[in-house]
């Protein structure tokens, strides 16, 4: 195992190499002792994936494998006395039992006894067979007060039997937990004195647990913290332990370092974050330190850029699993340190009370700006379905504002240009289809009149829009590649649109194959465009909210019901049917009247389909329970006919509506955020298709030269300005108010950094009072109440001339 140190390293950026291979050994083994005691080895039932790391009321596995070794005849043959005594021999158990108790003078005998027999610590005798633990992880997984005197004692013997590098570093070898070493043990019990033995002792501190434990899974248990020792102490909040292994005297972590998925430990941060408050406070604490540390070691490492296998950066990844709260730190950090101001995403420009300016850093985070990967975050947040909080992150600035310019500066009037034209189409379509030739077999020969010549040409402009909504539809799920769960999610109208177009043109085949069955899929095409005029909806507030929660009720509680509904009709169906089947007349001479009076009851229930029909009128209260009298069953059809009411009419239906109702009091709050979220999907799809010249014209940001990089290059980047409102930290800005001067309270003027000097005093608590007050007032009247701090639609910039306006006629007065 090699000991590289990164203190003689020629780069900037720590590397590390993989351990070196050893080559073939033997193994010494006593007579009857030793793996090779049980050649056939099974996998039973402890081994089925519930294997524990380590139980005190488990013993360890005797189904050693088959192994290559030799015999010693340490206790000689059968004939002849052993050799040595039995109190001097040392057996796995025995070696086991020593390091449970933490008994380091049981062990005084083992290095002569492995000295005496060329064997190692590592030998598969002295090995757990089913999970590959060793004496040393046994003994890490037994500590007492934080010890364990067998640990330094095990150290030794293995140092001085020159197998040192291989015990320290032997790992599990179980699929649950393979490759989780010693190191890891000591930084999961947060020992750091362990932790500095096993570095002294050349510990790998790149050793990777990439077992299916420590695997990001989403059933089971499991701990993901990115398998390496430096991201384990950073995902367990110890500080201190990061610090250490980012820089101790003997083999430094390389922090650039990626696990199985490419994760550094940025990356494993981000992984475990939950958007609780506590881990949210320590989570961005950790994250802030390592960045940090990390510029200060290695002032050329872009450690926040490096991407994993999924070409994911930690804010992207934080956008990609929803981790809000992680990735609004990293959206807005703001370094006030002038050394570190390149590691900000945010610059406050200018501060007035609660109002403040501020630029923040597009990049990665616009489509027009340079990235990292394939998509940009708006585009991850806007098309990634798995996410469950995309509507919460679109109204997070500078996020919010974007989008809004964007919708005003070229979203808006293509959507409108679109919105007029499609509803101009399918007038065109209503007047043809109205109008059809009802005479005759199609296609049907052009008239030489005027009323034949705007029709043909209707009909015309029908299928090339029809062929246009395929062709787009096609180039849109080839671009998106959309899983069935963001169809139904995201592309609900994408699909109407689509089966749109396929049921129009299939109509035009049938029509020009001469049937008049094409009368048909061209009336079902025309009420589905209806339906998908409310697509163009989400261009305005109000009824673009009012389509979400239709989306949602249908989504969610109609199709529920449909799924029950159905199962019930066509059970009673199928009985009703059954019970009122007789045997067909004999034929005989009768009138009409008498001939449909006495198939009265039969005819009403002689079809599957004729009873489905006659349920279904039960079901919204239009049923006839009369019928004829003359059915054999009469009694038992009446108490089928009463139970399917009971089931549909009054629980069914009276269920549908409760879910209904309850769908709209919990998406209310959220139904302003996901139409917006819908309204990003829209522009960023009418952007997409645009001339890459109109792209780079309407780009939104300015280039800012914000100051240098530690590697002295210009940290030049494109900004976007964002003016925002925030009651929380206000008093944090009062340096650069320019207010009316008060007699302003001592603790004021501390707060302000001007003691001694005139600051606000009744004037100002009298602004703060009334601002505060007309800010409550509008956010009473708002249907959301939203995670940005800044309106995004039109009330914008009402709502900032409002509070700025407040501001002006306080001041003056």
């Amino acid at each position: 195992m090699s000991n590289a140190s990164d203190s003689d390293s020629d780069s900037d950026v720590p590397t590390h190499s993989p351990p070196k291979n050893n080559g073939f050994s033997l193994e010494a083994h006593d007579k009857d002792s030793g793996p090779n005691q049980q050649h056939n080895i099974k996998v039973g039932d402890a081994d089925k994936g519930r294997v524990p790391i380590d139980s005190k009321f488990q013993k360890e596995s005797d189904k050693f494998a088959p192994d290559i070794g030799f015999n010693l005849d340490f206790f000689g043959d059968g004939n002849k006395k052993p050799a040595s005594k039995p109190a001097n021999v040392y057996t796995r158990e025995r070696i086991y039992e020593a390091v449970v108790k933490g008994d380091a003078e049981d062990l005084d005998g083992l290095l002569e006894y492995l000295r005496k027999t060329l064997k190692k610590l590592t030998n598969a005798e002295f090995r757990d067979p089913l999970t590959g633990k060793t004496c040393l992880l046994k003994a890490m997984l037994n500590l007492k007060d934080g010890k364990n005197d067998t640990i330094p004692l095990l150290l030794e013997v293995a140092e001085k039997t020159d197998n040192l590098e291989e015990l320290v570093n032997a790992s599990y070898t179980h699929p649950n937990f393979r490759g989780h070493t010693a190191l890891h043990m000591a930084i999961e019990k947060r020992n750091l004195p362990l932790v500095e033995l096993l570095m002294r002792h050349k510990a790998n501190v790149h050793a990777k647990a990439e077992g299916e434990f420590f695997r990001k899974k989403e059933r089971g248990v499991g701990f993901y913290f990115g398998e390496l020792p430096l991201s384990l102490a950073a995902c367990t909040n110890q500080l201190s332990m990061v610090h250490y292994l980012m820089d101790n005297p003997y083999r430094k972590a390389d922090i650039a370092a990626r696990d199985s998925e490419g994760n550094t430990v940025l990356h494993a941060l981000v992984m475990v974050a939950d958007d609780t408050e506590e881990n949210t406070q320590f989570i961005t604490k950790m994250y802030d330190e390592i960045l940090l540390s990390s510029t200060r070691m290695y002032p050329t490492l872009r450690l926040e850029e490096l991407m994993n296998w999924k070409e994911l950066t930690p804010l992207k990844l934080a956008a990609n699993l929803g981790k809000i709260e992680i990735f609004k730190h990293i959206l807005r950090r703001e370094m006030k340190e002038p050394e570190c101001q390149h590691l900000s995403r945010k610059f406050t420009e200018w501060a007035y009370g609660p109002l403040h300016g501020s630029l923040y850093d597009l990049t990665s985070v616009d489509t027009h700006e340079k990235t990292s990967g394939k998509n940009s975050v708006v585009e991850i947040i806007a098309f990634g379905s798995d996410n469950p909080n995309r509507h919460k992150m679109i109204v997070l600035e500078p996020i919010n504002e974007l989008l809004q310019e964007k919708w005003e500066t070229f979203g808006r009037p293509i959507f409108y240009i679109k919105f007029l034209l499609y509803v101009l189409y399918m007038l065109i379509f209503t007047v043809v289809a109205y109008n059809r030739p009802l005479i005759g077999k199609p296609p049907f020969a052009l008239e030489k009149t005027a009323k034949g010549g705007f029709r043909f040409v209707g009909e015309i402009l029908i299928m090339l829009g029809g062929v246009y909504l395929f062709v787009s539809q096609i180039v849109y799920f080839w671009r998106r590649r959309p899983s069935l769960k963001m169809m139904i999610i995201d592309g609900y109208f994408e699909v109407l649109f689509f089966l749109q177009a396929v049921i129009l043109l299939c109509s035009g085949i049938i029509y020009l194959a001469g049937c008049e069955e094409y009368v048909a899929p061209m009336v079902f095409a025309l009420v589905l465009g209806w339906i998908n005029l409310l697509y163009y909806t989400r261009g305005f507030q109000q009824t673009g909210i009012y389509s979400v929660m239709i989306q949602k009720t249908i989504l969610r509680d109609i199709l529920r019901f449909l799924m029950v509904y159905i199962v019930f009709l066509f059970g009673f169906a199928a009985a009703l049917v059954t019970l009122t089947g007789e045997p067909p007349a004999e034929a005989k001479n009768v009138t009409a009247t008498e001939g449909s009076e006495d198939s009265e009851g039969r005819g009403t229930y002689g079809g599957l389909y004729i009873a489905s029909l006659e349920l279904f009128k039960f079901t919204i209260g239009m049923g006839d329970l009369e019928f004829n009298e003359n059915l054999k069953f009469k009694h038992f059809f009446m108490f089928l006919l009463i139970l399917y009411v009971v089931l549909t009419y009054v629980l069914l239906l009276n269920m549908l509506i409760a879910l209904m109702s309850e769908t709209v009091n919990k998406i209310s709050s959220e139904s302003k955020s996901i139409w917006k979220l819908q309204r990003a999907i829209t522009v960023l799809d009418i952007e997409k298709n645009l001339p890459q010249f109109l792209q780079d014209k309407m780009r939104s940001g300015i280039d800012i030269k914000l100051g240098e990089t530690p590697d002295g290059k210009i940290d030049d980047r494109r900004c976007f300005r964002v003016e925002e409102v925030n009651w929380n930290d206000w008093n944090q800005n009062l340096c650069h108010l320019n207010e009316e001067p008060g007699n302003g309270t001592e603790e004021e003027l501390k707060i302000s950094g001007k003691e001694g000097s005139p600051q606000t005093g009744n004037g100002f608590r009298s602004l703060v009072s009334r601002i505060r007050a007309e800010t409550a007032k509008q956010e009473e009247q708002m249907p959301l109440n939203s995670v940005a701090a800044t309106p995004s639609d039109g009330s914008t910039g009402d709502a900032r001339r409002r509070s700025s306006d407040s501001l002006t006629d306080v001041q003056m007065a």
